[in-house]
């Protein structure tokens, strides 16, 4: 089913607060300049959102639970070399489609926007993620590491490659991904277990 027109239109403002947001920071970006990249009137804004913090708190949101689903679609497989590389690919889908997007939520991460109940969310989301690793963990698959420092060997590349797909206007290759893959994945294998890439 296609999107109705007030979906579309909120459609292009979150699509204009990422990249104002890409473009200039958080700090810097202005209901004005949202306005003017999105192509809508003022009053648009306020249809969908309290204000501007609330709208870059919405957005946030919003990235942040598309991006958690593409990274934990495969959840369910039983071997946790699969998974990682699941999420691997998963998350890799997510910053190849939408590296704006990706470098986004970095940013506003970085800024700390979210109210109390809302960030309880975010991190609801970084808990799941980190349960999933801490699986592989468990049982031998991944190196014995904090689960802060597995999710950063694993998003600090993504964050590199996304960078420089917008800088570049080039979209990242999957013969990068899969080498930039192998690579990290002799990072956080476990050496002694049995961490082999399926």
């Amino acid at each position: 089913m296609p999107p109705n027109s007030k979906d579309r239109t909120r459609r292009k403002l979150q699509d204009a607060v990422v990249a104002e947001t890409v473009e200039h920071g958080i700090a810097a970006i202005s209901v004005a300049g949202i306005v003017k990249r999105a192509r809508v009137s003022a009053g648009t804004v306020y249809v969908h959102f309290a204000d501007k913090d609330d709208m870059l708190r919405q957005v946030y949101l919003q990235l942040k639970s598309e991006f958690h689903d593409s990274v934990t679609r495969g959840r369910d497989q039983a071997d946790s070399a699969a998974l990682v590389r699941e999420m691997w690919f998963g998350m890799f889908d997510f910053v190849r489609a939408r590296p704006q997007d990706f470098l986004f939520l970095e940013y506003a991460s970085t800024a700390k926007l979210l109210l109390p109940e809302q960030q309880a969310v975010a991190d609801g989301y970084a808990a799941d993620i980190a349960a999933l690793l801490r699986r592989g963990v468990e049982d031998g698959t991944l190196a014995p590491l904090e689960d802060g420092l597995l999710s950063l060997l694993l998003v600090a590349p993504a964050l590199h490659l996304a960078r420089g797909a917008v800088i570049a206007g080039q979209p990242i290759t999957t013969e990068t991904i899969t080498r930039t893959f192998e690579r990290v994945w002799l990072s956080i294998a476990n050496t002694q277990g049995s961490g082999q890439i399926t």
